[in-house]
């Protein structure tokens, strides 16, 4: 019986030998809301050999390798549109590593990237990093021509950056701050007139968008996209005065565009404002005899007004300028109408 038992404990301890020369490890892969990450690849290799194995993570998250040496392994783990992790971990002996990890999107790890890093920083420098961070963010739509996507971090950038500006300690040379500023107003101002003129108009946006461009235009005189924009920009905030003082300027910049004019006395004949869309396409005819379109909106201005011997010179003239233009066809028969 004794010989027996004998034979019987020894291979229980042979078993408990296997057990303890290796380890495992478990735990869980989640976001920082707690939930699993969709598309987790867990990695774990070792330095010193080549040897590399994927971990199965469950639809909870959950991860767990049996049969590991007590030895250094490194470890990996990704999963899209997430921050990467990497870590080196010690297997114990016969026992079991234990560790849950959290990954962070992109946009969660450059969140904590930027708060640790202003951690022991002045309110200037934080209002700066903050700033540039918001006019990298906006400017990526901007540059994509998405400008009510722009806006709201172009916005922030400007009051970050004024607000960076306004806290520098006696003594710092505010040039480089300046510029940054200029920048980013010149984008944000250039971004509210976009998004302010589309149908139907903003107003407010457009005035925001003002004294942006007029800083900028400062600077630039002869830049013609902010000539052009402060001119649009004030007439569609209703500010008439600018709207001429800024549409002189640019006519000056680029020469005479009868189209501007013609535009208006379009617009002003479509809200059945007759006399001001005759002021406006004598005034395109006035910046510009050989624009043709103005003779065919004349002549239907005049019609509309019962000036029919000026109609019919109109049209006249038009077929003149363009005998096999676009309204050509159109002419000929109000001229019929007019014989």
């Amino acid at each position: 019986m004794r010989k027996l038992l004998t034979a019987m404990i020894i291979p229980a301890a042979c078993v408990s030998l296997v057990a303890q020369s290796t380890g495992r490890m478990q735990g869980k892969v989640t976001g920082k809301d707690g939930k699993p990450v969709p598309g987790v690849v867990f990695t774990i290799s070792r330095k010193e050999i080549t040897w590399t194995k994927t971990l199965q993570v469950d639809a909870k998250g959950n991860y767990m390798q049996v049969g590991l040496e007590p030895k250094e392994f490194d470890i990996e783990i990704t999963a899209p549109g997430y921050q990467g992790l990497k870590e080196t971990i010690k297997i114990p002996l016969g026992d079991t590593f234990k560790k849950d990890y959290v990954l962070m999107t992109t946009k969660e790890a450059q969140e904590l990237a930027l708060a640790q890093s202003q951690a022991n920083m002045s309110e200037s420098e934080k209002k700066s990093i903050s700033g540039s961070h918001a006019f990298n963010t906006g400017v990526e739509f901007y540059n994509r021509q998405e400008f009510a996507e722009a806006r709201p971090h172009l916005v922030q950038a400007v009051e970050d950056l004024r607000a960076a500006r306004k806290a520098l300690k006696e003594g710092e040379d505010p040039k480089p701050m300046d510029n940054q500023l200029a920048v980013a107003e010149r984008v944000c101002g250039l971004t509210l007139f976009e998004v302010g003129r589309k149908a139907p108009v903003n107003p407010e946006y457009l005035k925001q968008a003002m004294p942006m461009l007029e800083k900028a235009f400062q600077a630039n005189p002869k830049d013609q996209r902010l000539a052009l924009a402060l001119a649009e920009s004030a007439k569609g905030s209703g500010d008439e005065a600018a709207a001429t003082k800024y549409q002189a300027i640019l006519d000056a910049l680029v020469g005479p565009r009868p189209e501007l004019a013609y535009n208006d006395g379009v617009t002003a004949f479509n809200n059945g404002d007759f006399e001001t869309a005759k002021k406006k396409v004598d005034n395109a005819i006035r910046i510009d005899p050989a624009f043709a379109d103005s003779y065919w909106l004349k002549g239907v201005v005049e019609f509309s007004l019962n000036n029919l011997k000026a109609a019919k010179e109109a049209f006249k003239t038009y077929l003149e300028k363009a005998p096999n233009g676009k309204k050509a066809g159109e002419v000929k028969e109000f001229l019929k109408e007019l014989k």
